[in-house]
C-alpha cells in the first residue's frame, strides 16, 4: 500500500468531523487494513511515524517521496509566453498558487491578503487550477471586489514549466494541523523550478523541519493567517533577485529528480524483500530519519552555492 494522504487524520484534525463512535470505529478499521499489508511507503518520514502509530511494523515502512522530472520542469524556461497569454506584463509581479482548491487548503488567507495590495497594481495574485471550493473563492474575490486576482483553470502539462518559472512568489497554503498527513504535492515541481515560495506550516512537522536544515530553501509561515502572509510578500517582494532559488533548485536535483527517486525506492524494497543483488545504488541513507538522512546532503548542496 502507499499512501499519498491521510484523508481520515486530515479530516479530523481540520475540524471536519468528530471524534465520535463512528470516527473511532473508521480508525480502527484502518488500522486493521493496513497491517494486513506486506509494505507499506508513503512521501514523508512523518508519515512514515504516523504508520507506526497505526501499528505497521518497521520491516513494512518504505520512504517514497513524490518526484520530479527536473530535466522537464527548470528554471531555464522561458515564462513570457504564459504572460502574454494571460495578459501580464513583463514587470507585473506575479504571487502563483496552483493546484486543488478545496476547503483543507484554508484559501481565503490569500484573497485576504490580496485586499492589502489593491493600490500596488503591478502584484498580481493567479490563482490556478479547480476544485470543490473554487467557487466559493470567486465569489469571494467579488464580494472584496478585488481586481488583482485571477482565477485560471488547470494547465496543460507542456505549459506548466512555464507558469511555475515566471511566478516571482509561489503560495503553498494549508491549514493548521493538515502538513504532516496531508504532504502537498506541489511543493516537488516549485523547488525543481527554482522559485521562491512561502509555505504555511508549523516548525515541528516535517515542512518546518526542512526549512530549518536548508535555510533559504523557501519561507515558512504560521498558518491560518493572512497577516503572516502579507507580511512575507511584502518581504519576498522587497529581495533583489537576479536569477532562481539556487538553494531550492539543487535540493530537487538531489533529492527529487525521478530516476533517484525510483532506484532508491526499487533499491530499499528488494533489500527489505531480501532479493539478492540489489541494483547499484547509495543505500546508506535509507535510515527512517529525516534528519540524519539529509545531514551529508546539506553540506554538499550548500557548498555548491557561489
Amino acid at each position: 500500500m502507499h499512501i499519498q494522504d491521510y484523508e481520515l487524520d486530515a479530516m479530523l484534525g481540520l475540524g471536519l468531523a468528530n471524534n465520535n463512535f463512528f470516527t473511532r470505529s473508521l480508525k480502527k478499521v484502518e488500522r486493521w487494513y493496513l497491517k494486513r499489508f506486506d509494505m507499506v511507503s508513503s512521501i514523508s518520514y512523518s508519515m512514515l511515524e504516523l504508520a507506526r502509530h497505526k501499528g505497521v511494523g518497521e520491516e513494512k515502512l518504505l520512504f517514497f517521496p513524490n518526484w520530479t522530472n527536473t530535466d522537464f520542469v527548470t528554471p531555464d524556461t522561458p515564462g513570457q509566453i504564459f504572460r502574454k497569454n494571460h495578459g501580464f506584463s513583463e514587470q507585473d509581479k506575479l504571487v502563483l498558487y496552483a493546484g486543488n482548491m478545496g476547503h483543507k487548503q484554508g484559501l481565503e488567507i490569500i484573497l485576504e491578503s490580496a485586499r492589502t495590495f489593491t493600490q500596488q497594481t503591478d502584484v498580481k495574485f493567479v490563482m490556478v487550477g479547480a476544485g470543490a471550493y473554487v467557487e466559493t473563492l470567486k465569489s469571494l474575490a467579488q464580494q472584496y471586489q478585488l481586481t488583482n486576482v485571477f482565477f485560471l483553470p488547470l494547465q496543460e502539462w507542456e505549459d506548466v514549466p512555464a507558469m511555475l518559472a515566471t511566478a516571482d512568489i509561489h503560495l503553498v497554503v494549508q491549514k493548521r494541523g493538515a502538513a504532516d498527513v496531508v504532504l502537498p504535492s506541489k511543493l516537488t515541481n516549485i523547488l525543481a523550478a527554482g522559485g521562491d515560495a512561502i509555505i504555511t506550516a508549523e516548525p515541528e512537522t516535517e515542512l518546518g523541519k526542512l526549512c530549518e536544515k536548508f535555510n533559504g530553501i523557501y519561507n515558512l509561515i504560521e498558518p491560518e493567517s493572512s497577516h503572516a502572509l502579507t507580511a512575507a510578500i511584502n518581504e519576498e517582494l522587497a529581495v533583489e533577485r537576479t536569477g532562481h532559488n539556487q538553494v531550492a533548485r539543487l535540493y530537487a536535483e538531489k533529492h527529487l529528480q525521478q530516476d533517484t527517486v525510483l532506484s532508491r525506492f526499487i533499491t530499499e524494497l528488494r533489500l527489505k524483500l531480501g532479493i539478492n543483488q540489489p541494483i547499484k545504488t547509495d543505500t546508506k541513507k535509507s535510515k527512517l530519519d529525516p534528519l540524519a538522512l539529509l545531514e551529508d546532503d546539506k553540506d554538499e548542496v550548500l557548498n555548491k552555492l557561489p
